[in-house]
This record gives structure tokens, sequence and C-alpha cells, in this order.
């Protein structure tokens, strides 16, 4: 009678984390770069739970993005740096699907003139795709693209500003670095204190949505060099547990989401019940 019950309880918490993965309230996507709990993100609830992940010794998940589903952290200085102040942003990408106009990671501010930035995943002729807003109408300053955006596998995506000029990588190579001739030169910062920080999946509405597994977003207040990102798209083949997140975290990420959504309460309640169970036995 006891082995049943336990029987129960474990496939009560099997069925609470694919409840969990599908469905269910808003998650937490935690911090752990250096601007700690407030760079928190906020799920929406039709993001899902990832069961893959672009690191070999990953123990933790990335997140399906579908239909608008998108993660947002709310403003923090820190991820909006002035105008002519250094930055950098990167993840990795595994789109299932595209109509040439999907976005994986932006701060964009779309109310009147458009300020910030959007990295997109466009059609495979075309790969990945950053522009950055000038701050007059719906002007783009810098446009910048390449790389593959290959359909059913990961993407390591960076890019990164010196306060002047923006450069593209993917998968550990620089892929672009001369401004489309039809941008009119120049950067505006997001000016918006009540625009989020940041948007995973999708824009701040739910807008221009990616169809995708999105994981290890992270943000930098500086310039990350060829040699740092080369070093992080290698380390993700490392199988030594760790490797990868310290060299995210020793070269300064301010924000670092590696883990998207957090497990559910159901799935922790479940896990909670097994163990009041495994007391009970003793």
């Amino acid at each position: 009678m006891k082995m049943n019950r336990i029987k129960f309880l474990l496939s009560s918490v099997v069925m609470a984390s694919s409840l969990a993965a599908t469905a269910g309230a808003a998650t937490t996507s935690y911090n752990s770069g250096s601007l700690g709990s407030a760079g928190d993100g906020v799920n929406s609830d039709t993001v899902t739970l990832a069961t893959a992940s672009p690191l070999a010794a990953s123990g933790d998940t990335g997140a399906g993005y579908a239909g608008g589903a998108r993660t947002q952290v709310a403003y923090q200085a820190a991820l909006n740096p002035s105008s002519s102040s250094p930055f950098s942003i990167e993840f990795w990408a595994n789109p299932s699907a595209s109509d040439g106009d999907d976005t994986a990671v932006n701060n964009r501010y779309a109310t009147g003139n458009r300020s910030g930035w959007s990295i997109f995943q466009r059609g495979a002729a075309v790969g990945w795709n950053i522009k950055m807003y000038n701050g007059t109408g719906g002007d783009v300053g810098w446009d910048l693209a390449g790389g593959t955006a290959t359909l059913g596998a990961w993407s390591h995506v960076v890019a990164t500003w010196s306060g002047s000029a923006a450069l593209l990588y993917v998968n550990g190579a620089l892929v672009d670095s001369v401004n489309d001739t039809l941008a009119t030169p120049g950067y505006n910062a997001n000016p918006s204190t009540n625009s989020p920080s940041l948007n995973v999946g999708a824009n701040f509405n739910g807008g221009s949505p990616s169809t995708s597994l999105i994981d290890e977003v992270a943000f930098y207040g500086s310039e990350l060099s060829l040699g740092q990102i080369s070093n992080h798209y290698a380390l993700a083949a490392s199988t030594t547990a760790g490797a990868y997140s310290s060299a995210v975290m020793g070269d300064g990420a301010v924000l670092y989401l590696q883990n998207i959504p957090e497990p559910s309460s159901a799935l922790l309640m479940g896990l909670g019940a097994l163990g009041l169970m495994r007391r009970s036995r003793r």
C-alpha cells in the first residue's frame, strides 16, 4: 500500500511538472548577474519550459516562446546606459519557425520617436539582425546583419556597442561591422523609465513574436571583445559544470538569465508532498 502511495505521488509530481511546462501563472526568471533581484524577469504565462539547452554541461533549462510569449525585465538604469556608453547583449536561440520579423531580445521604445535596440531573427539568407534607433521617427541609426539563423539549431548571438559603433557576432565570429547604407548613423538610448529594459521572445506588447527556444540571456555594461565572445561560444561545449556561467559572470554580466522560467509552485508542492511521505515512513 505504501509503495502504491509513493508511486501515486511520483506520478503527481511528473504531472505537475508537465502542466508547469505548458501553462499556468506567470513565473520569475531569476537574474544571476551583478544587478541582483532588480534584474529578475517576469514571464508571461505562455512562456514554456524548454527541454533543451545549448550548454553541454547545463543542468538548467531555457524557455520556449511563441505567439507573443515574452519575458520582461522592468526598467533599470544599469540596463539602459547612455548613448555614448558601451554595452553588449548576448543570448542563445534555437528557432523552429520564422516569418523574417522575429524579435529575440530587445528594449526598443516604439511610442513616437523610436529609441533603444532590437535583435531580430531574419530569414536563412539574412541571419541575425540588430537595429539601433536614433530617436528620430522610425529612423534606424545602426543596422547590422549576418551569420546563420538555422531552424532547429542553436545560434550564439552577441551584439556590442562601443559608444560610437556597433558590431554583430554569431557563433563566436564577427559577421558584420559595416553599417547599412540606408541607416542614419546615431543611437539614442531608450529614454522611458516606464518601458521594460529588456524583452525576450517578443516586443514589449507581444508584437513581432519569436518562435524559438532562448537561453543564457546576458547584458554587460562593457563592450565584449572577440576573444571573450569566442571563449563563451567554445565553453558551451564544455562538459565541466559551471564553465560557461563562470565565464559570463567573470566578464561582468549585469544581467544573466540562466533558467527561464523557474520550476512552478505546483512542482515544488509535489516534491514537498513526496518529502512528507518519506518522513512518514521513518
